[in-house]
């Protein structure tokens, strides 16, 4: 994203587990950044760059994040508020009409589902699985340190080889399920190449995450699922994942292109109801 066409006054950021996210809104685009968590210096440098007015914060860092942020005055802002704001901003700006009734998938560290009804917004339900359990098992079974190692991995990897599929069990099509439909994640490890195992991982990852929100939003009568976070940054295999076994479930997938920075921009629209003179 490039730098905007006219400076804004309020930074938002959102301040998470593993990465800090800042969105500096313009007119018509968006500037953004992120972080490392623990990259407090970073951050300052980058509000010394941009010299907003005021910043407005969400996540689990955020209240960390006002105590360590000197010189510009810093609030927080409810996270689920943040993120049920910046959705429909995102898409707006991306040319996505989204339906009145859609759930809003946090996809970053863990995994929280929203459900936005017409305006009202509620959380429905959530799971331990993300991009932190990703990188734990990439460290643990490949030895890979960064989130990109393990999406450059997978992208050249064959899940096929690790799992067991519904073809190994039934291989003259005896039951009525796709063939190439998984089982049992990591059930047949015939190859350990360490691209194959990321990209079983990834489908591990993408299919559970996926199975939940689809049938939250069966149970909730919700339209479409809206996927937004860190962990879908340069992770086309997730995506695809996630967008057929949603689809399978009757809801529209939908993934916003600056996803990552939804909270964030939520947060700097959520300055509209701080006073700008508030401490």
């Amino acid at each position: 994203m490039s730098n905007p066409t006219q400076a804004s006054s309020t930074v938002g950021v959102d301040a998470g587990a593993s990465l800090c996210k800042l969105v500096l809104p313009g007119e018509t685009e968006l500037r953004a950044a992120k972080f490392p968590a623990a990259d407090v210096r970073g951050v300052r440098a980058c509000l010394g760059d941009w010299k907003p007015q005021r910043v407005v914060a969400t996540g689990g860092g955020a209240a960390r994040l006002a105590r360590e942020i000197t010189g510009v005055p810093v609030h927080t802002v409810p996270e689920f508020a943040a993120w049920a704001r910046g959705a429909p901003l995102l898409a707006a700006r991306e040319g996505l009409e989204l339906p009145p009734h859609y759930l809003l998938v946090s996809l970053g560290t863990g995994t929280s589902v929203l459900s936005l009804d017409r305006g009202q917004v509620t959380r429905v339900g959530g799971c331990a699985l993300g991009g932190g359990t990703l990188l734990g098992l990439g460290r643990l079974l490949l030895g890979v340190e960064t989130f990109d190692e393990i999406c450059a991995l997978a992208a050249r990897g064959d899940r096929r080889r690790v799992d067991l599929l519904v073809g190994d069990i039934y291989p003259s099509g005896e039951i009525p399920l796709p063939l190439d439909l998984n089982a049992a994640s990591f059930a047949k490890l015939d190859s350990r190449d360490p691209a194959d195992v990321a990209h079983a991982l990834v489908g591990m990852l993408g299919e559970n995450i996926a199975l939940i929100c689809g049938t939250l939003a069966r149970s909730c009568g919700a339209q479409a699922v809206v996927y937004c976070g860190s962990t879908l940054i340069q992770n086309d295999e997730l995506r695809e994942i996630l967008r057929w076994v949603t689809a399978a479930y009757g809801a529209q997938p939908h993934f916003l292109d600056a996803g990552a920075y939804c909270g964030a921009l939520g947060a700097a629209a959520l300055a509209d109801e701080i006073p700008l003179h508030a401490a």
